[in-house]
């Protein structure tokens, strides 16, 4: 025995079978046609929303990776086109800031003993981000272990290669030929002449 939703659903397939035509072919009812008017106006605003709200978001994403686009441009990398994800991305930004700052602590203290004139061996700069991790950590002596910054060590193997390939040009009688002896031949002629001039 149907129950009487089951029963009205049987008379609405019924008239819906009494409209077909002796071709076959359904004719749409009175009422279906009203449900469908009514639903229209407000499917077409709920897509509409969701259009709105779609073209938000992509307007959003479009200047999320406009912003990391921009902000990989100035995170020093190796190589230099390394593509970098967004956690990577933020990671090294975060790493590189606090490069920056040790840098710039490093260089006022230096500048600091030179103005006080206290003598002795001016500060190794070859990673500075080690000397001021506690300073930046407010302070705290964990016995934790200290992190690595990739810039000073990157910095460091440069100022390496650097300082071999200078040593080379340095024991040279003549003048280099190859493209990157003479960059690093100009470089060192330029610094020794500072050093003189000094």
């Amino acid at each position: 025995m149907k129950s009487g939703g089951g029963a009205a659903s049987d008379l609405e397939e019924l008239e819906s079978g009494s409209s077909e035509s002796s071709s076959g072919k359904s004719l749409p009812s009175a009422g279906t046609q009203g449900k469908r008017k009514r639903k229209s106006p407000r499917l077409s605003g709920l897509s509409k929303q969701r259009q709105a709200a779609n073209a938000r978001e992509r307007d959003r994403t479009h200047s999320v990776n406009t912003a990391f686009s921009a902000l990989r441009t100035l995170i020093p990398t190796e190589p230099a086109d390394r593509k970098l994800s967004k956690i990577e991305t933020l990671r090294l930004a975060s790493s590189y800031i606090s490069h920056l700052a040790n840098m710039l602590l490093l260089q006022q203290q230096q500048q600091q003993q030179q103005s006080e004139s206290l003598g002795g061996e001016p500060l190794a700069a070859r990673q500075p981000c080690l000397q001021y991790q506690p300073i930046l950590q407010g302070g705290s002596t964990s016995t934790a272990p200290r992190p690595i910054c990739t810039f000073c060590l990157s910095s460091q193997r440069k100022l390496a290669e650097f300082e071999k390939a200078a040593e080379e040009v340095k024991n040279l009688k003549s003048k280099p030929t190859d493209p990157e002896m003479l960059t690093i031949y100009s470089h060192y002629k330029q610094a020794t002449v500072g050093d003189v001039n000094t």
